[in-house]
């Protein structure tokens, strides 16, 4: 999640000016429009801070997205006591429609960054090198049975899966790194999650593996036979799943559907 430099700040900050200004000019007869003003600039101010999530302490970030999400369900009530059962079509002023266009569009970026700061902060082991990796058990310092554990996000491929070159093996934020001492894997900041699909034909057998950003994932995107493998064990301090098979047992089944194939395709 990229950060806001000075002057894009400034940037925003003469553009929330410029709306204020502009609606001065907005008849008084038209005063839902005037109304609008204060909570649109505070929805987009809101959205603005949430892509900055990382630069507070990261004990703070959970509070910090709380309060966010509570500015954006305030500002999407305002606007649906101001908008909603109306037509904007019917209004007076000619900028009516125009400005539902902006609303709506500008409480969806603010979802979207509510989405995006879920993960400030995110990391990712990737496998680098040459050829494909066998994921051992990584000391990820999570037990599905200690509570005291459950905090931040965190997935990962479960141990026994075989890696291609530049998957990631685990990504998590607001949690202890997993404990690695692999040269294979290289700890890095991560703009998004990622998730490694990996296609399988109708015998059984890996075809491809396809790397997507979960955040920007459609339905319809993944192919009908693929696996996931990375496997989502804490979401925000919740724990959502668990690894399904032991490693040998995964190991085992991975390696009949490589087929004696050292790697298969990797698509980015």
């Amino acid at each position: 999640m990229s950060q806001l430099e000075p002057i894009a700040w400034i940037a925003l900050v003469a553009r929330w000016v410029e709306i204020a200004r502009a609606s001065r000019a907005i008849p008084a007869e038209n005063s839902r429009l005037r109304e609008t003003v204060a909570p649109l600039i505070a929805l987009e101010a809101t959205t603005a801070a949430l892509g900055e999530l990382t630069r507070l302490p990261e004990s703070e970030r959970a509070h910090a997205r709380v309060l966010a999400e509570i500015t954006v369900r305030n500002c999407a009530t305002e606007f649906d006591r101001l908008w909603n059962d109306c037509d904007p079509s019917a209004d007076s002023d000619p900028r009516a429609e125009d400005f539902s266009r902006l609303l709506d569009d500008a409480l969806a970026d603010a979802q979207r960054a509510l989405r995006c700061a879920i993960y400030a902060g995110l990391e990712e082991l990737v496998v680098v090198g040459e050829g494909a990796y066998q994921v051992p058990a990584l000391a990820l310092h999570f037990g599905e049975t200690d509570p005291s554990t459950h905090h931040g996000t965190l997935a990962a491929m479960a141990p026994g899966s075989i890696a291609m070159p530049n998957e990631p093996v685990a990504w998590w934020c607001g949690r202890p790194a997993p404990t690695v001492d692999d040269p294979r894997l290289q700890r890095r900041l991560a703009d998004a999650p990622r998730q490694v699909h990996r296609t399988i034909d109708q015998s059984g057998r890996f075809l491809r593996d396809r790397m997507v950003s979960i955040l920007q994932e459609k339905e319809g995107d993944c192919a009908p036979r693929a696996l996931p493998l990375l496997i989502p064990l804490l979401l925000d301090g919740t724990r959502i799943g668990r690894f399904l098979h032991g490693q040998d047992e995964l190991l085992a089944m991975q390696r009949a559907a490589l087929a004696g194939r050292a790697t298969i395709p990797v698509e980015p």
